[in-house]
């Protein structure tokens, strides 16, 4: 005697489905959200950054190696001042970064590198040190988990 099979039920198989789109929506739309808004606090997505360059509000000051520079380029008028490589250690770079921001600690800047990582661990140090407006880009040049990043959110370079 041949054994029957239950009928799927589709009592069940549309909330499911509908339960899955909702998902892959709002996964979707998470990925893809606009990059022009402020990630939290201290931080800055790429887009909101360049935003505020051309707005004039804002400094960009690219703190990788100048070997990083040359791979790349830098953030359409950013600084170009490496933490890593300063000859005279990280008093000279916060001498020079304040020279580059005219004497003007509160002067507000965002601090980017290659991928986030540089600018987290700079950050307070900034801070700490009274640059009270500086902000990081915590997505970087090449992207993170905080973003694509500015290259390829196709953002002006100075090569």
């Amino acid at each position: 005697m041949p054994t029957s099979h239950p009928k799927p039920s589709t009592r069940f198989l549309i909330p499911a489905v509908l339960l899955a789109m909702l998902v892959a929506v709002l996964i979707f739309q998470y990925a893809t959200q606009s990059s022009s808004t402020t990630v939290s606090g201290d931080n800055l997505t790429a887009n909101a950054a360049w935003e505020m360059v051309q707005e004039r509000k804002l400094t960009i000051v690219d703190i990788r190696r100048a070997e990083e520079w040359q791979q790349t380029g830098t953030p359409q008028d950013a600084i170009r001042l490496s933490f890593e490589t300063h000859p005279q250690g990280p008093e000279g770079f916060l001498r020079d970064l304040e020279a580059a921001l005219e004497s003007d600690k509160t002067r507000p800047f965002a601090i980017i590198c290659r991928t986030g990582n540089r600018t987290g661990l700079l950050l307070p140090f900034l801070h700490a040190n009274g640059f009270t407006k500086a902000q990081a880009i915590p997505e970087g040049m090449t992207g993170s988990s905080h973003g694509r990043g500015w290259l390829r959110h196709g953002l002006p370079v100075d090569r």
